[in-house]
């Protein structure tokens, strides 16, 4: 926003992989985005039938990737330490925690080019944020890429 000449009227809209699917979008307004220009994003989102969020500070993530990412990478050592299956870890998630799809089914669909990426920025941005487990650097590295690719956690 600081690189435009009109910093007021700059405003981040992030939406969610599978686009199709995924109801939530995350709108970002700088820190001298106009108020009127955040309403007309929010009312925007809306008539596109999406979920707004506000993110009241642009950090590394927003607010969605910031968890789900690690996440992504957490699900991964829990495989590691405690020899779950990719299903049962899903299976949990979806069943105990009641989300829609598991954290590896999710993941597959986000892409794990999107996820080793995202991952890395945000490190660089926040050390804080845990570098890629080294499955998912692996599979990034061997273009396994989720369903874009035919293969990814599950094919």
């Amino acid at each position: 926003a600081n690189t435009t000449s009109r910093p007021e009227k700059f405003i981040g809209i992030h939406f969610f992989n599978p686009p199709q699917l995924m109801k939530l979008v995350e709108v970002i307004p700088g820190e001298k985005t106009a108020q009127k220009i955040t309403d007309l994003t929010q009312e925007y989102v809306k008539s596109v039938n999406k979920q707004a969020v506000l993110c009241r500070k642009d950090v590394p993530g927003f607010i969605i990737n910031r968890l789900f990412i690690p996440m992504v990478h957490e699900a991964c050592f829990v495989k590691d330490r405690t020899g779950a299956t990719l299903e049962e870890i899903d299976s949990a998630v979806k069943f105990k925690l009641g989300f829609p799809m598991g954290i590896f089914e999710l993941a597959d669909f986000t892409g794990m080019d999107v996820i080793h990426k995202a991952t890395v920025e945000m490190h660089l941005r926040d050390k804080k944020v845990i570098n890629p487990h080294p499955l998912v650097e692996k599979m990034f590295d061997e273009k396994k890429l989720g369903q874009k690719s035919g293969e990814g956690f599950y094919k």
